[in-house]
């Protein structure tokens, strides 16, 4: 059971904030990929204490905005790339997060920034005054068939031009978000399935590397 003990009671308007995110391509389930490119742990969103900005300082500015504009929930959405040729590149709202509780986490993250190495790359939150991370007890992830699709029919519907891009940051009326969240009404939530193919991934991500290394490690003759 995850401690919430210091954590504050957040209430928001009925706004959803879209949050890109990346998704493994080992998988059918667009579960977070656990490394990124550079190698480095990847724990957001965290399905294990359905927390987002927790783990680790993610989407610093956007989660401080949602804050700060009291935003009820995030819309987490990938561009799937996983084992499912039907949906390989299409734009997916895979879940949910309702925003119950909020923690100011700039100390947290300042601590950890210390034990960095020298000349690592400034993160976005060092030069802000706030940083926030959210905890839900609404939060859930989906197949790709009970996906939400962001189609380029249904955003130039909603007035938007193109493809949905990260540096795309989109904020949804409370009739948009309605519409996202009753799609996704009656449908079986993935969690534990979520969890179960992290670590499937996880398992194959270190059974490559160690083919890799056995190649590397063979003599030339």
């Amino acid at each position: 059971m995850f401690n919430t003990e210091n954590w504050q009671d957040y209430r928001g308007k009925g706004e959803g904030v879209l949050i890109h995110l990346d998704s493994t391509k080992l998988h059918e389930l667009p579960v977070r990929d656990p490394l990124d490119a550079e190698g480095n742990p990847v724990l957001e969103p965290n399905y294990e204490t359905k927390t987002y900005g927790f783990m680790q300082c993610v989407n610093a500015k956007t989660l401080l905005s949602t804050f700060r504009n009291r935003r009820r929930y995030l819309l987490f959405g990938t561009r799937y790339q996983g084992k499912l040729e039907a949906y390989l590149g299409r734009f997916l709202v895979i879940g949910y997060m309702r925003l119950d509780k909020s923690l100011e986490v700039r100390k947290r993250y300042s601590h950890r920034w210390v034990e960095q190495p020298a000349g690592s790359k400034s993160p976005e939150w060092l030069e802000m005054e706030q940083c926030y991370a959210f905890y839900s007890e609404d939060m859930n992830f989906y197949a790709p068939e009970d996906a939400y699709e962001l189609s380029e029919a249904i955003m130039k519907d909603w007035g938007y031009k193109g493809k949905i891009t990260k540096q795309m940051k989109l904020t949804f009326p409370e009739d948009r978000l309605q519409q996202i969240l009753a799609h996704f009404h009656g449908k079986v939530s993935c969690n534990e399935k979520y969890l179960e193919a992290l670590k499937e991934v996880a398992a194959d991500l270190e059974a490559n590397r160690a083919k890799e290394q056995q190649v590397q490690n063979q003599p030339e003759w």
